[in-house]
C-alpha cells in the first residue's frame, strides 16, 4: 500500500473521529442549555432550585471544551497566531505548520499525561451534590489530550508527506 493511500485512510479516520467529537459536543451543549434553562425556571418561577444543576453544567462545559477542541483543531477553527501566515514560500509555510503541529502535539501529550494523573489520584472521589465519580470529569482532560494528540500528529505527518492539508 502506498504512503499516500495510508495517509488518506488516516486522514479519513481522524476526520470521522473529529466529526464524532463535533456531534457529541453539540448534544452536550444541548443538554447544558436544557439543564440551565430548567435551573433558571425552577429558581425564578417555582422559587425552588435544582441542587445538582450548577455542578452538572460545570462538568458538561468541561467535556464540551475538550471534545470541541478536537473538532476545532481538525477543522483549523482554533484560535491561532498568524504572525507568519503570509511570510515565505510554500516550503516555509509547510515547515511552519509542521512546527506548530509539533508544539500542539507536545501540549496535548502533557495534557493527556496530567489528565491521567488526575484520574488515578482523584478518580475515586465523588462530586459533592450529584455524586458523579470524578473519574468521569477528569477523564475529559485525559481523553481530550489523547484526541488532540491524534489530530496534531496526523496533521504534522500530513505536512511532511503530502503538503495538501495543514
Amino acid at each position: 500500500m502506498r504512503k499516500a493511500n495510508r495517509m488518506d485512510m488516516l486522514r479519513n479516520a481522524v476526520g470521522k473521529l473529529a466529526a464524532l467529537c463535533d456531534h457529541v459536543t453539540g448534544w452536550l451543549l444541548l443538554a447544558l442549555v436544557v439543564v440551565n434553562g430548567a435551573s433558571v425556571f425552577m429558581r425564578y418561577v417555582m422559587n425552588d432550585s435544582i441542587s445538582w444543576s450548577e455542578e452538572s453544567i460545570r462538568y458538561l462545559a468541561i467535556w464540551i471544551t475538550f471534545l470541541g477542541s478536537t473538532a476545532a483543531s481538525w477543522h483549523d477553527e482554533h484560535l491561532d497566531m498568524n504572525l507568519f501566515a503570509k511570510f515565505g514560500g510554500a516550503i516555509f509555510q509547510s515547515a511552519h505548520r509542521f512546527f506548530l503541529h509539533v508544539l500542539n502535539t507536545a501540549f496535548a501529550v502533557v495534557l493527556a499525561w496530567q489528565g491521567w494523573i488526575y484520574c488515578t489520584l482523584n478518580g475515586t472521589q465523588t462530586a459533592p451534590t450529584s455524586g458523579v465519580p470524578m473519574i468521569y470529569v477528569y477523564g475529559a482532560i485525559a481523553l481530550g489530550g489523547i484526541l488532540l494528540t491524534i489530530v496534531h500528529v496526523t496533521k504534522a505527518a500530513d505536512c511532511l508527506l503530502s503538503r495538501r492539508r495543514a
